[in-house]
């Protein structure tokens, strides 16, 4: 079990973790989501050691990341370039990766790369896909319990998305290593993530399964039988997303008691609830449009 406890850390005197709590346990993949600046990066860093905190604690079992150095080797981080890698050739990294990591399972990596037609070549002379696919390979071929990923599918295009994907799935399937994963890409998150951590100004917001998200919050199309009321547009404790005629379709961030009496007092023709979506979640929770995480 990975657990972190009463994370904080001040930057320049400005607060980017506040008391972050949470566990994840084995076999679990967890989306990281919050807006720009929320502190994501700045936690996966400290998570894996990388940043030592002002306060608090990362606990890998019982051993702290910060007493105890071999942790690091169990524990891998991948950022959301190859920068590191640039003016590696694609052999050259893979002989640093097992210089550094006893469990390096060369053999795997290589499967990998013969899969996705990956020549021998400067990194930095890959095409954006192939980099992602190259560092996150390296990763998994480490044999690690936990992967912290930041944006790992970032610029890439539709094939090379799902490719990364699966390639995470599949080290969840067949090992039972854990994977936090920092992304704006809602909607893919939305395919893979047991739960959904929240941050928002540096603390945890909720900690979540999808369809706990999807409890909390509503997503309703209303049609009325003359007119939009000008009281519904006006509430504060919803959000309107488009107005047609007579039909409105808004979200709440609360399923409450006294919207839907307030909604069915206007009588109106048609309630339909719609699914939310992890990107409707985003927006009704913390606010402004998904591609801003």
């Amino acid at each position: 079990m990975l657990k972190v406890e009463q994370l904080s850390k001040k930057i320049d005197r400005q607060t980017i973790l506040d008391r972050i709590d949470f566990t994840v346990e084995s076999g679990e993949i967890i989306a990281l989501v919050g807006r720009n600046g929320a502190g994501k990066t700045t936690l996966l860093r400290t998570m894996v050691g990388i940043i030592r905190p002002d306060m608090g604690d990362v606990l890998y079992g019982s051993k702290s990341i910060f007493k105890d150095a071999g942790l690091k080797r169990d524990v891998i981080f991948v950022p959301d370039s190859a920068d590191a890698l640039k003016n590696y050739t694609v052999n050259e990294a893979t002989d640093l990766y097992e210089s550094i990591y006893p469990s390096f399972n060369r053999t795997v990596f290589r499967e990998t790369l013969t899969r996705y037609n990956i020549d021998n070549k400067k990194i930095r002379q890959l095409s954006k896909g192939q980099k992602a696919l190259v560092t996150l390979s390296l990763a998994f071929a480490v044999q690690a319990k936990y992967y912290l990923l930041d944006e790992p599918t970032d610029g890439l295009d539709v094939v090379a998305k799902s490719d990364v994907l699966k390639l995470m799935i599949a080290q969840v399937e067949n090992r039972n290593c854990s994977i936090i994963v920092s992304s704006h890409q809602l909607h893919e998150l939305e395919r893979i993530a047991d739960r959904i951590i929240m941050i928002e100004n540096g603390r945890v917001k909720a900690i979540l399964s999808l369809e706990e998200a999807r409890a909390l919050s509503i997503k309703w199309q209303v049609v009325f039988n003359d007119h939009v009321p000008v009281e519904l547009l006006e509430r504060k404790d919803i959000e309107i997303i488009s107005v047609t005629g007579r039909v409105v379709l808004f979200m709440a961030k609360e399923r409450t008691d006294e919207l839907e009496a307030f909604i069915d007092s206007y009588n109106p023709m048609l309630i339909e609830e719609i699914p939310m979506s992890l990107e409707d979640v985003f927006r009704v929770q913390l606010g402004g449009e998904a591609h801003v995480v």
